[in-house]
This record gives C-alpha cells, structure tokens and sequence, in this order.
C-alpha cells in the first residue's frame, strides 16, 4: 500500500534571530484513507467557521492562533477552542505525524558547517526523509512526498533546492521506498498540505511559553490529543520522543 506524506515547514530560517528553532513536519496517511480524511476535515472546517465555504479558506495553525485571515475578529476563547476541535479530528484519523526540531543554537555549536539557511534545510530535510523511509520499510510500504511549493513570482528556486537535497539523498541510499520526485502543491487547493501547516506550526507554538495559563491549559491539552500519533526528532540529537508504534491503520 502506498502512503501520503504531507510536508511543511516552520520556525525561522537560519540567520533569523526572532526564534531559536526551525522546524520541518510531515502529515502521513494512506492512500485508501484520503477520501475520509478530506470529508472529516471538510466537515471541521465547517463546524470551525459555519459561515464559510471550507474550499474557500485555509486551515493555518498561525491564523488560528494571532486571529489573522480566516480567524480574523474572532475571539481567543475560540481560537483556543478550535486548537482542540483540530486535533481531536486528528486523532480519530487514521493518520501519524513526523517532525524534526532544529535548535539552531546548538546547532551552531556543534555543525560548523551549517553556515546557511540551504545547509539548514539539507540537514533537516535528510533527516525528516531518513525517518519517512524508515518507517516505509518498518511496514514494506510505498511512499510519495507532496510538498508545500514555495515558488513565487514565477521562480522556483526554494523548490529546485529542495529536490537537489532529495537527489543527493537518494544517491546514497541503497534503495528507498519513496515513489517519484517529490510532488509540489499550493496549500489552498490541498487538504494534506493544509493539515500539515497546521501540525507544524502547532508543534511550533507549543515550544513557546504560552501567554496566559488559561491558553497553556488549552494548548496542552489539544498537544496532548496528538502525541499518541506523533515522532519528534531534535537536532542536535540528544533524544528522540517517540510516543506510539502506529495508530489505527490498515
């Protein structure tokens, strides 16, 4: 069987003193299972904004959590709220999350070869592909990657990037389980992509002090909802969280 796997980016880049972490985090679902993740999904968006189309707006973690886009004017209490409505969704689907952590600090002190945001993201992204094939060939499945494109104003730079980064990869592999070059997609017209923006930023925001405990409580809580479905990585490596083998897949 083959799964899907959804990927997005979070944190800041490398020079980018505004947060200490960079983060890259992937969606993964099989393929039988589409059709009932992009109904249960619709379906919250629904519930999340009634007066909406869900095929009119993204699901953005960011949005959720500054009132911004879609959320803009709505009040924190169900902003918060809908954090939890997200991940309980989440965890009732037949799905699994993966992520890297960068803490770029320590990084500097331990790579003196990461010296931009292209080393930043090869390292991060080698390691996101080692745990995706891994897990390929823990259970003999096929896999496809779909990225979020960051082409812009008719360049394509921060993709062709990252293909050469999967080229590189693959050569040294012996074999992978990966189907194809990574796929690049625009978030608005895919529910994956969308849900991965979501998980990446969650993961993101809730390395962060939160700014009352009220919204500590509920992000925790909503967090908590995901880890039974979640492996973190944290480079440098000082230890991997593993919270489940797998989750309700067929």
């Amino acid at each position: 069987m083959t799964i899907l796997f959804y990927v997005d980016e979070g944190g800041t880049g490398w020079s980018d003193d505004e947060t200490n972490l960079f983060f890259l985090g992937s969606f993964a679902i099989y393929v039988q299972h589409w059709s009932q993740m992009d109904r249960e999904v619709s379906a919250l968006k629904k519930k999340l904004l009634p007066g909406k189309k869900p095929e009119d707006w993204e699901l953005k973690g960011r949005h959720i959590w500054q009132g911004e886009g879609s959320f803009k004017g709505c009040r924190q209490e169900s902003r918060l709220r809908a954090f939890k409505q997200i991940s309980q969704t989440l965890n009732q689907l037949p799905c699994h999350i993966f992520a890297v952590q960068v803490n770029k600090k320590r990084l500097r002190e331990t790579r003196e070869y990461i010296k931009d945001d292209e080393g930043l993201y090869g390292l991060t992204f080698n390691q996101l592909l080692e745990q995706l094939d891994a897990y390929l060939k823990q259970y003999n499945e096929t896999g496809i990657l779909l990225m979020d494109s960051r082409a812009a104003q008719h360049t394509a730079i921060q993709d062709e990037r990252l293909l050469r980064v999967y080229r590189d990869w693959k050569s040294q592999k012996e074999s992978s389980n990966f189907v194809e070059l990574p796929l690049f997609g625009v978030s608005n017209f895919y529910t994956g992509l969308q849900i991965a923006d979501y998980v990446v930023y969650f993961i993101d925001r809730h390395s962060k002090p939160a700014e009352t405990a009220r919204a500590y409580a509920e992000l925790e809580e909503a967090f908590n909802l995901l880890k039974p479905k979640m492996q973190l990585v944290k480079i440098p490596i000082l230890h991997k969280i593993h919270f489940e083998d797998r989750s309700n897949e067929g």
